[in-house]
């Protein structure tokens, strides 16, 4: 028994000094791989580069010192990238006055000239000429080389054409085309004006195709500071002779006794950079087979056309130094996972996500086996505060992150919302889990910036705070050894329908919940009563929301004459009520209002009247509800107009539309507002498909096909709805889903909805003409399972189980309505 209890108290005693002798991530370790990372030695880092893969081989080195397995092709650290095209300036890049007197400008985007893609390469000695334009124009007998030889000079020309060259074709104006037509005319090369259109492209400015230029042409572009100092130089101005020309529309081309030197050495040519890859093995016979990822980009921008080094420590050594470390301390604590650990430093981040989505197609370990990717980018500066992207779209996975969390860290975390700049997109494309972080706040260029040398040559070692490398890396080092060993399902597929429903812009094209706002209830409680209220739309994770603002059919005339009073009321409490939860909701005029939505679980408020009753018989009225924000009106309800049939008018008393009724419609697209045929009787559906230039929605209807009610649109107005490009949004009323004369209130279930939806896809032939009408708060019941706006994931759910791609599942979910609602803003001509 002494023998046992001593066996027991050893025992013991072992456990105790190991729980003790636990290593831990330490900070000063990570900043040691940034500091050598982003030393000046590997130039930047820039993927297709000796330093990068000299960084690559440093990334491998320790992943075998650190007791990683190869995890890339052929049994090593590397899966090598390919880079198409790949481009690059390599220094010096030199634009200087020859003669009459030396001026040396400064090579940069927001200094005085850059070089564009395509340029040749070499050094260029030459003297000048002003071109205009550059365009040719028999149509327009417009000729901007006129009487100017070009032969030998360095041609200025200004980017796009004026509106008044009618003859002028969208590829004339192309950098491309006029490239071509200088060197055509004998020019040696190419100086663009940057005056007018701006020259796009982020990291290679727009220029000339592969092969378009020779290999001595030079191309470069000029900002005006430069181009003051070139013409002044002459006692000339650019700007009164570009004046000239557009106001007397006449070309003004000049010589230039001015003689330049331009040099650039611009590289355009296939290469291969390699993602760097290390696997710990798991020792379970089956999770073994399961992997959890984690990575970073291990490339930053290299070096600038000034010769600045871009040594990008927060962009990202940080995170390879996090990944690094945490290697390191698993080697050191012994840790054998159940699951398999991949760590990875991604290539070409920096040059659109090249690496990752290389990784992608050609994955060496399955992506339907990969449980989760965490993403780690610029964890090396600003506060404590842990950004994460994925916590709001896999909010079911993350819960279980949350349940082994460090409760500082739980205390620290804050919502990083559509997040989608670094190589964890490439993985969500593909149905992946992920998870990203990043320190600090998002970027604001501000002052208080968290990251304030991102992307500039002051992201340096220096800046680096070795207390945040620690905290990224004890984060996710938690997070590995709680999941390698977790024995919950982490394939569960609900994670990828929460993802792909939170992940769309949801629309729902009408509810009738302003009505109980202005009876007073409070929309900002999640009530045991009603269909709508926030809490719900959060739940729900819509992101517009139409208000319908109800005007019934008027019994007599003092209601007739009341008819846009009782809108008005309507639309004032829709304005207040955004007004007095500017946290929560946020009014969209247009489109672009959507922009406002991203990021932050607010919801769109899109102002709506049911019923043309409202507009009195007057344009003005109709002019005045626009004015004050509705974007969208239904026509009739349930009885005519004095303009227009409903669908509930035993017959039709004015065959569709009268001529005030087809004003109305032509006003309504000249204004950019939604035409809403829900309601209408067949014949003013058939008057306003004829008459209407932008596409209409019929925002809560069904097929009448499934269910022969009057209410619902037949197969032949669903093919002509999609003939005009318009959306039917699909009512939740059970009696619309199923019409049925001997019983009141059928059966009705979310699968009955989705059937309705799958009914409009297979008559038109595609997903593009079918979106959500919920009719919420102005239906009497609602089918199984969408008992209010919360439950709206049952519909993403089932078009998953019936096997609808993602992108069509968008489309459904609102991308059908935003693409009507832009066509129709674009069409106004208010």
């Amino acid at each position: 028994m002494k023998r046992l209890i001593s066996f027991l108290c050893i025992g013991l005693l072992v456990f105790t000094l190991n729980s003790w002798t636990q290593v831990k991530p330490d900070g000063n370790k990570a900043w040691a791989h940034v500091n050598h990372l982003s030393s000046d030695d590997f130039k930047g880092r820039k993927s297709g580069t000796p330093e990068y893969l000299k960084a690559a081989w440093y990334v491998a080195a320790k992943m075998k010192e650190f007791g990683l397995k190869p995890g890339g092709s052929n049994d090593s650290y590397f899966q090598q990238v390919e880079f198409k095209d790949w481009r690059h300036f390599e220094p010096p890049c030199r634009l200087k006055i020859i003669s009459p007197q030396p001026i040396s400008f400064l090579p940069g985007r927001s200094h005085d000239f850059f070089p564009n893609s395509g340029t040749g390469s070499g050094m260029l000695n030459a003297p000048l000429a002003f071109a205009g334009y550059g365009l040719i124009s028999k149509k327009d007998q417009w000729d901007d080389y006129e009487n100017l030889d070009v032969s030998g000079r360095i041609v200025l020309l200004i980017p796009g054409a004026p509106d008044f060259l009618s003859g002028i074709s969208a590829k004339d104006k192309t950098l491309d085309s006029k490239i071509k037509t200088a060197i055509k005319k004998g020019a040696s090369g190419v100086l663009l004006m940057n005056i007018a259109e701006r020259i796009r492209g982020w990291r290679f400015p727009a220029g000339a195709k592969k092969g378009t230029c020779p290999q001595d042409f030079l191309v470069m572009t000029v900002n005006s500071t430069a181009l003051d100092q070139i013409f002044y130089l002459k006692k000339m101005s650019w700007r009164n002779r570009v004046s000239r020309m557009l106001r007397e529309k006449k070309p003004c081309p000049c010589l230039l006794d001015i003689v330049v030197e331009m040099e650039t050495h611009f590289i355009y040519e296939d290469r291969k950079a390699p993602n760097v890859l290390g696997v710990i093995p798991g020792k379970h016979p089956e999770l073994k087979n399961e992997y959890l990822m984690i990575g970073g980009h291990l490339d930053h921008l290299g070096v600038g056309l000034d010769g600045s080094i871009y040594n990008g420590a927060d962009d990202n050594a940080s995170s390879v130094g996090v990944l690094l470390e945490i290697a390191r301390v698993i080697q050191a604590n012994g840790f054998r996972p159940d699951r398999s650990l991949v760590f990875a430093a991604w290539a070409g981040e920096e040059l659109g996500l090249v690496g990752s989505r290389y990784y992608v197609e050609h994955p060496i370990f399955p992506l339907e086996k990969t449980a989760v990717y965490m993403n780690i980018d610029m964890v090396g500066t600003g506060d404590l505060d842990l950004y994460v992207g994925g916590m709001w779209e896999f909010a079911e996975f993350f819960a279980l992150l949350k349940e082994n969390m460090n409760p500082k860290f739980r205390q620290r975390l804050k919502y990083r919302i559509d997040y989608r700049g670094s190589d964890h997109s490439a993985f969500l494309a593909k149905g992946v889990t992920c998870i990203s972080l990043r320190s600090g706040n998002v970027l604001t260029r501000e002052l208080d910036d968290e990251h304030p040398e991102y992307h500039r040559p002051g992201d340096r070692a220096e800046i680096i705070r070795p207390e945040l490398l620690q905290q990224a890396a004890e984060y996710h080092y938690d997070h590995l050894v709680f999941l390698a060993d977790c024995r919950k399902n982490l394939l569960n597929p609900d994670y990828h329908i929460g993802f792909i429903h939170k992940d769309s812009t949801l629309v729902d094209m009408h509810c009738d919940t302003i009505g109980r706002a202005m009876r007073g209830e409070d929309l900002t409680k999640n009530n045991a009563k009603g269909h709508i209220d926030i809490p719900k739309l959060k739940q729900g994770a819509v992101d517009l929301q139409v208000f319908a603002c109800f005007v019934g059919p008027p019994e007599n005339d003092l209601q007739k004459n009341k008819a846009a009073t009782r809108a008005f009321a309507q639309i004032d409490a829709v304005h207040q009520l955004i007004k007095q939860n500017p946290e929560d909701l946020i009014l969209v005029t247009s489109p672009n209002d959507m922009r406002q939505l991203r990021g932050n679980r607010k919801t769109g408020i899109l102002i709506g009247i049911e019923g043309g009753y409202a507009i009195e018989n007057d344009l003005r009225l109709l002019r005045s509800f626009y004015k004050n924000g509705v974007r969208l009106m239904t026509l009739t309800h349930w009885l005519q107009t004095d303009w227009a049939d409903a669908s509930g008018d035993p017959e039709p008393k004015h065959a569709g539309l009268t001529e005030f009724g087809n004003s109305v419609v032509r006003e309504m697209n000249r204004l950019g507002m939604v035409i809403d045929v829900s309601h209408v009787h067949d014949e003013t559906f058939w008057d306003v498909m004829k008459i209407s230039d932008s596409p209409v929605v019929a925002s809560h209807s069904c097929c009448r096909a499934l269910s022969d009610h009057h209410r619902n649109l037949s197969d032949k107005m669903l093919k002509a709805l999609a003939k005009n490009r318009g959306v039917i949004g699909i009512n939740f009323l059970p009696h619309f889903l199923k019409a049925d004369r001997t019983e009141r209130s059928p059966e009705t279930n979310v699968k009955t909805v989705v059937d309705h939806i799958e009914h409009v896809i297979k008559v038109t032939g595609n997903c593009d003409h079918v979106g959500l009408g919920s009719d919420f708060d102005g239906i009497s019941s609602t089918p199984k399972g969408l008992s209010h706006a919360g439950e709206l994931v049952h519909i993403t759910e089932e078009l998953v189980r019936r096997g609808y791609k993602d992108k069509d599942i968008r489309k459904i979910l609102g991308g059908n309505f935003l693409r009507v609602f832009r066509e129709v803003t674009s069409r106004a001509s208010r």
